[in-house]
């Protein structure tokens, strides 16, 4: 009944579409923490002669992007993905919710970075993990466009927030 090219296409969670969700949920992250970074990291008057943005920097903006992809990719496939499945294989072996069990999960692989990042490093690590796999526990067919579209709205707020704060006076060096 089900032969090729006839079947309905598959509407559920695949593997694919988890590391799609994960990598874009990773990319948008990186972009609200690089727009925090640029409000409340460098918020000081340039220096006379000291350009605060170049047209080069401009330039290399999309290729750092691609850049940063890479280890989105990474940190979704050695991390993300297994920190979900193996939440879920716990919640059917031992019950309980899924989400306690990824939360605790994501706690103690943030935990590793604990000698390489320190304290707040740590914290930050476990956060991002933590959104990544809470986002990803749906990925599910069309999914990615809404968190897309979503992702992008919240990415442009707190950019829209930082800079309407940084040209009030409300955020200062």
């Amino acid at each position: 009944m089900s032969e090729r090219g006839t079947a309905k296409r598959d509407e559920g969670r695949t593997y694919s579409r988890m590391l799609w969700a994960s990598v874009l949920a990773l990319a948008l992250e990186g972009a609200v923490a690089l727009i925090l970074l640029v409000v409340f990291g460098d918020a000081r008057q340039p220096e006379p002669g000291e350009e605060r943005l170049s047209a080069l920097t401009l330039l290399a903006l999309p290729l750092l992007t691609v850049v940063g992809l890479l280890p989105a990719f990474a940190v979704s496939a050695a991390l993300v993905l297994p920190v979900v499945l193996l939440g879920e294989a716990l919640t059917r072996r031992l019950g309980g919710r899924p989400t306690g069990w990824q939360l605790l999960l994501s706690t103690a692989a943030g935990a590793l970075l604990w000698p390489v990042a320190g304290g707040p490093g740590w914290l930050v690590a476990t956060v991002c993990l933590a959104a990544a796999v809470l986002v990803t526990r749906h990925a599910r067919r069309g999914y990615f466009v809404a968190l897309l579209v979503w992702g992008t709205v919240a990415v442009l707020t707190v950019f829209l927030l930082g800079s309407v704060g940084q040209s009030t006076g409300g955020i200062e060096a």
